[in-house]
Protein backbone atom coordinates (compact mmCIF):
# COMPACT_ATOMS: atom_id res chain seq x y z
CA UNK A 1 0.00 0.00 0.00
CA UNK A 2 1.47 3.50 -1.09
CA UNK A 3 1.35 6.73 0.75
CA UNK A 4 -0.74 9.28 0.57
CA UNK A 5 -0.48 11.83 -2.05
CA UNK A 6 2.67 9.45 -4.25
CA UNK A 7 -0.25 7.11 -5.76
CA UNK A 8 0.10 7.89 -9.53
CA UNK A 9 -3.71 7.20 -9.99
CA UNK A 10 -4.66 10.40 -7.48
CA UNK A 11 -4.64 13.81 -9.25
CA UNK A 12 -2.23 16.26 -7.86
CA UNK A 13 -2.78 20.05 -7.06
CA UNK A 14 -2.33 22.40 -9.00
CA UNK A 15 0.85 24.82 -8.92
CA UNK A 16 0.63 27.87 -7.60
CA UNK A 17 0.73 30.62 -10.19
CA UNK A 18 3.62 32.78 -10.27
CA UNK A 19 3.92 36.13 -8.65
CA UNK A 20 3.28 38.92 -11.32
CA UNK A 21 6.73 40.86 -12.01
CA UNK A 22 7.09 44.24 -9.56
CA UNK A 23 5.87 47.38 -10.78
CA UNK A 24 8.85 49.52 -12.82
CA UNK A 25 11.00 52.12 -10.92
CA UNK A 26 9.31 55.31 -10.40
CA UNK A 27 5.65 53.59 -10.67
CA UNK A 28 3.03 53.09 -7.26
CA UNK A 29 4.48 50.59 -5.61
CA UNK A 30 7.70 50.32 -7.79
CA UNK A 31 10.98 49.83 -6.42
CA UNK A 32 13.30 53.07 -5.16
CA UNK A 33 15.97 51.95 -6.53
CA UNK A 34 16.51 52.05 -10.57
CA UNK A 35 17.47 48.53 -12.07
CA UNK A 36 21.15 48.39 -13.67
CA UNK A 37 21.48 49.73 -16.79
CA UNK A 38 25.09 48.82 -17.28
CA UNK A 39 28.19 50.78 -17.52
CA UNK A 40 27.94 54.01 -18.48
CA UNK A 41 28.95 55.10 -21.98
CA UNK A 42 32.81 54.93 -22.71
CA UNK A 43 34.63 58.38 -22.28
CA UNK A 44 33.74 61.06 -24.76
CA UNK A 45 30.97 58.72 -26.44
CA UNK A 46 27.93 59.45 -25.08
CA UNK A 47 25.74 62.37 -24.60
CA UNK A 48 26.94 65.11 -21.87
CA UNK A 49 30.22 63.17 -21.34
CA UNK A 50 33.33 65.65 -22.19
CA UNK A 51 35.63 64.63 -25.13
CA UNK A 52 38.65 62.87 -24.40
CA UNK A 53 41.85 64.74 -24.61
CA UNK A 54 43.44 65.03 -28.01
CA UNK A 55 47.25 64.86 -28.13
CA UNK A 56 49.87 67.01 -28.53
CA UNK A 57 49.66 68.34 -32.66
CA UNK A 58 52.78 68.31 -34.34
CA UNK A 59 54.79 71.61 -34.49
CA UNK A 60 54.02 74.38 -36.84
CA UNK A 61 56.65 75.15 -39.68
CA UNK A 62 58.38 77.89 -40.01
CA UNK A 63 59.27 77.59 -43.60
CA UNK A 64 59.22 81.29 -44.18
CA UNK A 65 61.34 82.17 -41.26
CA UNK A 66 63.92 79.74 -41.52
CA UNK A 67 64.02 80.34 -44.98
CA UNK A 68 64.82 84.30 -44.97
CA UNK A 69 67.73 82.74 -41.88
CA UNK A 70 69.23 80.44 -44.38
CA UNK A 71 69.45 83.68 -46.70
CA UNK A 72 70.64 86.17 -44.29
CA UNK A 73 73.35 83.92 -43.27
CA UNK A 74 74.54 83.24 -46.92
CA UNK A 75 74.82 87.44 -47.29
CA UNK A 76 76.64 87.89 -44.37
CA UNK A 77 79.63 85.18 -45.67
CA UNK A 78 78.89 86.34 -49.27
CA UNK A 79 79.23 90.02 -47.69
CA UNK A 80 83.06 88.95 -46.08
CA UNK A 81 84.43 88.05 -49.61
CA UNK A 82 83.51 91.02 -51.03
CA UNK A 83 85.48 94.74 -51.74
CA UNK A 84 85.34 96.47 -47.82
CA UNK A 85 86.90 99.54 -49.17
CA UNK A 86 89.90 100.87 -51.38
CA UNK A 87 92.30 102.82 -50.45
CA UNK A 88 95.07 104.16 -53.79
CA UNK A 89 93.76 101.38 -55.52
CA UNK A 90 94.09 98.60 -52.83
CA UNK A 91 91.41 96.64 -51.88
CA UNK A 92 90.20 95.85 -48.93
CA UNK A 93 87.70 93.01 -47.50
CA UNK A 94 86.92 90.67 -44.05
CA UNK A 95 90.28 88.95 -44.65
CA UNK A 96 92.41 91.67 -45.75
CA UNK A 97 95.29 93.75 -43.64
CA UNK A 98 98.35 93.32 -41.95
CA UNK A 99 99.91 90.82 -40.32
CA UNK A 100 98.26 91.34 -36.24
CA UNK A 101 95.32 93.69 -37.84
CA UNK A 102 91.82 92.05 -36.34
CA UNK A 103 89.63 90.82 -39.47
CA UNK A 104 86.06 90.53 -39.31
CA UNK A 105 85.46 88.62 -41.51
CA UNK A 106 86.25 84.92 -40.43
CA UNK A 107 83.60 86.75 -37.67
CA UNK A 108 80.69 87.07 -40.11
CA UNK A 109 81.51 84.12 -41.73
CA UNK A 110 80.93 82.30 -38.56
CA UNK A 111 77.74 84.18 -37.66
CA UNK A 112 76.89 83.54 -41.28
CA UNK A 113 76.96 79.58 -40.97
CA UNK A 114 74.89 79.93 -37.86
CA UNK A 115 72.48 81.17 -39.81
CA UNK A 116 72.14 78.83 -42.20
CA UNK A 117 72.77 75.40 -39.80
CA UNK A 118 69.93 77.53 -37.61
CA UNK A 119 67.73 77.99 -40.51
CA UNK A 120 68.45 73.95 -41.87
CA UNK A 121 67.64 72.81 -38.06
CA UNK A 122 64.46 74.92 -38.21
CA UNK A 123 63.10 73.62 -41.61
CA UNK A 124 63.80 69.93 -40.30
CA UNK A 125 62.64 70.21 -37.18
CA UNK A 126 59.98 72.59 -37.57
CA UNK A 127 59.94 75.08 -34.70
CA UNK A 128 62.24 74.66 -31.88
CA UNK A 129 62.13 77.16 -29.22
CA UNK A 130 65.94 76.75 -28.15
CA UNK A 131 67.24 77.17 -31.89
CA UNK A 132 64.91 80.10 -32.21
CA UNK A 133 66.34 81.53 -29.22
CA UNK A 134 69.97 80.95 -30.09
CA UNK A 135 69.37 82.22 -33.85
CA UNK A 136 68.06 85.89 -32.83
CA UNK A 137 71.00 86.23 -29.85
CA UNK A 138 73.71 85.29 -32.52
CA UNK A 139 71.75 87.41 -35.33
CA UNK A 140 71.92 90.10 -32.98
CA UNK A 141 75.73 90.36 -32.55
CA UNK A 142 75.82 90.32 -36.36
CA UNK A 143 74.14 93.05 -36.78
CA UNK A 144 76.08 95.19 -34.05
CA UNK A 145 79.15 94.04 -35.29
CA UNK A 146 78.64 94.91 -38.59
CA UNK A 147 77.18 98.45 -37.50
CA UNK A 148 81.07 98.73 -35.58
CA UNK A 149 82.70 97.94 -38.80
CA UNK A 150 80.72 100.32 -40.51
CA UNK A 151 81.67 103.24 -38.37
CA UNK A 152 85.50 101.79 -38.51
CA UNK A 153 85.24 102.24 -42.52
CA UNK A 154 83.78 105.90 -41.75
CA UNK A 155 86.36 106.66 -39.42
CA UNK A 156 89.44 105.22 -42.09
CA UNK A 157 87.49 107.43 -44.82
CA UNK A 158 88.49 110.71 -42.87
CA UNK A 159 91.99 109.82 -41.72
CA UNK A 160 92.45 108.91 -45.83
CA UNK A 161 90.69 112.19 -47.01
CA UNK A 162 93.55 113.86 -43.97
CA UNK A 163 96.30 112.67 -45.79
CA UNK A 164 94.94 113.37 -49.17
CA UNK A 165 94.45 109.88 -50.11
CA UNK A 166 91.82 108.26 -52.55
CA UNK A 167 89.29 106.67 -50.58
CA UNK A 168 86.30 104.62 -51.89
CA UNK A 169 84.20 102.01 -49.86
CA UNK A 170 83.16 98.70 -51.17
CA UNK A 171 79.81 97.18 -50.87
CA UNK A 172 81.12 94.45 -48.69
CA UNK A 173 80.05 95.68 -44.98
CA UNK A 174 76.74 97.16 -46.36
CA UNK A 175 76.00 93.62 -48.15
CA UNK A 176 76.94 91.74 -44.61
CA UNK A 177 74.47 94.49 -42.62
CA UNK A 178 71.76 93.73 -44.88
CA UNK A 179 72.09 90.08 -44.85
CA UNK A 180 72.30 89.95 -40.92
CA UNK A 181 69.26 92.28 -40.63
CA UNK A 182 67.45 89.73 -43.04
CA UNK A 183 68.89 86.82 -40.54
CA UNK A 184 67.56 88.69 -37.44
CA UNK A 185 64.13 88.92 -38.85
CA UNK A 186 63.93 85.62 -39.77
CA UNK A 187 64.95 84.49 -36.55
CA UNK A 188 62.35 86.78 -35.19
CA UNK A 189 60.00 85.35 -37.60
CA UNK A 190 60.79 81.67 -36.01
CA UNK A 191 60.45 82.91 -32.58
CA UNK A 192 57.16 84.63 -33.45
CA UNK A 193 55.39 81.45 -34.75
CA UNK A 194 52.59 80.31 -32.22
CA UNK A 195 51.10 77.13 -32.03
CA UNK A 196 47.65 76.89 -33.44
CA UNK A 197 45.86 74.24 -31.39
CA UNK A 198 43.16 72.63 -33.42
CA UNK A 199 39.69 73.14 -31.99
CA UNK A 200 37.60 70.06 -30.91
CA UNK A 201 34.48 68.79 -32.81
Amino acid sequence: MSDFGSDPMIPQPPAAPAAPPPPPFGMPGGSTVPAYQGYPPAYGQGPGYPMAPAGKPPRPAVTIGAAILIVGGVLMILGSFLNWFTVDNLDFNGFSGEDGDTKDGPVFVFFGVLAVGFGIAQLAARKVLAVAILAVVFTSFAVLAALADLADVSDAKDLASAFGLEFNTGPGLYVILVGSLVALGGAIATLAKRRVWPKQA
